[in-house]
């Protein structure tokens, strides 16, 4: 008997850029489509958490204001990798009450990667913050999180689109994706080198998960934002509100 019910709606990472989701959410709730399942890697599982733990498009915004850009930039620092992740999970305590995923209004599934496997693997029970940290856990960032005494890092690095839990439990799997691939023509700097770098490998590694969708957003418009622009989180957000909102529009989201 096929049990899956509902609609899932898998966000994927991609750091600044992640405040589209926000827009998306708003645009979603608009069109009174209830969500009922989330899952996401590095900022997609901290949008999905808030979003879990009913949090309003709204209030998000105000947590989004707030960031200070320079302990989640990469470049803030040349101490790669020994950064700790202590400012992440300070975001989660001050906008979070629920403790562990089984207080939280919907289900939520957040994506890790195994740094001993070299795997995948999916958090959605016990306590939420060990989860949120090790799939934010950028590499040349953060230190690796450790989780029953085994390293962890950024959910994206292996699957920046974490599709799998939903198509195992929904019936209907949305992906919004916010790494589009724009052509750049202009000399680039060594640090936008590696930007764009990330954005190629992030884009690839959700290509396959893309095609496990009912429906499938990427959010074009956000090709010439930069992963850092923090400071720019109602323009990134409005973005994707309105990429969304066109989407709804043009009826290619319908059962």
């Amino acid at each position: 008997m096929d049990n899956k019910k509902g609609i899932g709606l898998a966000l994927s990472g991609g750091a600044a850029r992640g405040f589209a989701h926000i827009g998306v959410l708003r645009a979603f709730e608009e069109a009174k489509i209830k969500i009922d399942y989330v899952s996401g890697s590095s900022v997609g599982a901290l949008i999905g958490l808030f979003y879990a733990a009913g949090k309003t498009p709204d209030e998000m915004m105000q947590f989004a204001a707030s960031i200070q850009s320079r302990k989640l930039n990469i470049f803030s620092t040349f101490q790669f990798g020994k950064t700790g992740i202590d400012y992440v999970e300070k975001i989660v305590k001050q906008h979070i009450e629920q403790k562990t995923f089984e207080e939280l209004e919907k289900k939520l599934f957040v994506c890790v990667t195994n740094f001993q496997s070299g795997k995948f693997e999916i958090i959605d029970k016990g306590e939420i913050l060990p989860a949120i940290r090790a799939s934010a856990a950028i590499p040349i960032k953060f230190k690796t999180q450790i989780i029953n005494n085994i390293p962890y890092i950024d959910g994206g690095v292996v699957n920046n689109l974490p599709v799998e839990p939903l198509r195992e439990n929904c019936q209907i799997v949305i992906g919004v994706s916010i790494n589009p691939i724009i052509k750049k023509t202009k000399k680039m700097s060594l640090r936008k080198k590696i930007m764009r770098l990330v954005e190629l490998f992030l884009n690839e590694n959700e290509a396959l998960r893309r095609k496990m969708c009912d429906f499938h957003l990427e959010i074009k418009g956000l090709g010439e934002i930069d992963f850092e622009d923090y400071h720019c989180a109602r323009a990134i957000h409005d973005i994707g509100y309105k990429e969304a909102r066109d989407f709804l529009e043009k009826k290619r989201f319908c059962f």
